[in-house]
């Protein structure tokens, strides 16, 4: 697949993504592509030809994605109902499933078709009976979803599409504030979707678009949970993804030699190409806390968790700062959810003694460090504690 700035040759419009052979191999757009090669003439030497299966009544078709194969094979359905078939006594489908449904239905029954193929559309076209069909959702359904729902600003409804689902209202109003300021996405009107695959994994998946015809954008999907939910998004393409690593080694190196107005540059350069990156927020929180601008890395760390509410580094650090400036019960209610979310972390463990013994509960925090010497004995921390605090 191409993802350059050509636009299709043939209708203009849509951006070039594959070469053409019956256009002296001009790139075109796979829509125009899709509306050519359901007369099944393209050169078998292409690879998005029309391919015979001699397992189905139907060709295989090659598609960047499962939008361009549905509208492919919905396409074609609608000449091929038509199309005189040699089984069928030389009648084409339509003709004979007015006459007899049942030996139609009977004949479809004898082959496999894919899972994504869709059935029913096909038996609607040919007036057979038919149970609804409920689409599961997918990468690109979930895409779609969320970026129909930034065109009409539902901003509530977008946290939702993602892998965040801590109930806090202030993490959930800073999610939709960074969304909201993103610029590419404030001026979204329409999209189109050029590819999409499923890693090998079968859990990740990147979604590529392009957004109001002229901006390229991809989107990286999780299905960890059991069902897709949008992880971070791309402003300019794919190769952004494989880019980040090598950006989070260059900032976490700066950091480690305390050049913070460096690392802070290299961000502000990064932050409109990864826009809803947690990661980057809590390099620049890091920066701001080596200079102890407390302020602003405790923004920088919240808006951190907002953007990924199981981060927990970013947790992890937080609670550290609300320590340092005393703030007991936001810390404790942080570290309460860091032990909900590793319940074997002593330090955390130890951190939240510490607060239960500032807020006055010194019984509590007693307990919390006798139970951490029942499985680490010589953790230094909590037996000093302990005689801090002794019964």
């Amino acid at each position: 697949m191409l993802l350059g700035h050509q636009r299709c040759f043939k209708c203009r419009a849509e951006r070039g993504v594959r070469q053409c052979p019956r256009f002296k191999n001009k790139v075109i757009g796979w829509k125009c592509c899709l509306e050519l090669r359901v007369d099944s003439r393209c050169p078998q030497d292409c690879p998005y030809a029309v391919k015979a299966d001699g397992d189905s009544p139907f060709p295989t078709f090659r598609a960047d994605s499962n939008t361009e194969f549905m509208q492919t094979v919905t396409r074609y359905i609608d000449l091929w109902i038509y199309k005189n078939q040699e089984e069928l006594d030389g009648q084409n489908p339509a003709e004979l499933a007015a006459q007899d449904k049942d030996r139609v239905m009977a004949w479809l029954a004898k082959y496999s078709f894919p899972a994504n193929f869709p059935m029913a559309y096909l038996l609607e076209k040919l007036g057979l009976p038919h149970e609804p069909i409920d689409e599961p959702a997918s990468p690109e359904t979930v895409s779609f979803d969320f970026l129909d729902a930034v065109i009409a600003y539902d901003l509530e409804k977008l946290r939702s599409m993602t892998h965040n689902d801590v109930d806090n209202p202030e993490l959930a109003k800073r999610y939709q504030t960074i969304i909201s300021k993103i610029t590419d996405l404030k001026k979204l009107r329409s999209y189109q979707v050029l590819h999409a695959g499923a890693a090998d994994d079968g859990i990740s998946a990147m979604v590529v678009l392009e957004l109001n015809r002229k901006k390229l954008w991809a989107i990286l999907l999780s299905a960890a949970s059991g069902e897709w939910k949008i992880r971070q998004s791309y402003n300019g393409g794919p190769h952004l993804f494989y880019e980040q690593n090598k950006l989070f080694q260059d900032l976490a190196e700066l950091l480690a030699n305390g050049k913070t107005e460096q690392t802070r540059e290299l961000l502000r350069q990064n932050m409109d190409l990864y826009p809803d990156c947690a990661d980057l927020y809590y390099y620049r929180a890091l920066s701001w806390q080596f200079e102890k601008d407390f302020n602003k890395a405790r923004e920088d760390f919240l808006d951190a968790l907002a953007l990924d509410n199981h981060f927990y580094a970013a947790g992890l650090s937080l609670s550290a700062l609300y320590l340092t400036e005393r703030k007991l019960q936001p810390a404790k209610d942080l570290l309460t959810w860091l032990h909900e979310e590793r319940p074997n972390d002593l330090n955390v463990k130890n951190n939240l003694a510490a607060c239960e013994a500032g807020l006055g509960n010194v019984e509590k925090a007693r307990q919390i460090w006798l139970d951490i010497l029942k499985t680490a004995p010589t953790y230094e921390a909590a037996q000093k504690n302990l005689e801090r605090y002794p019964g």
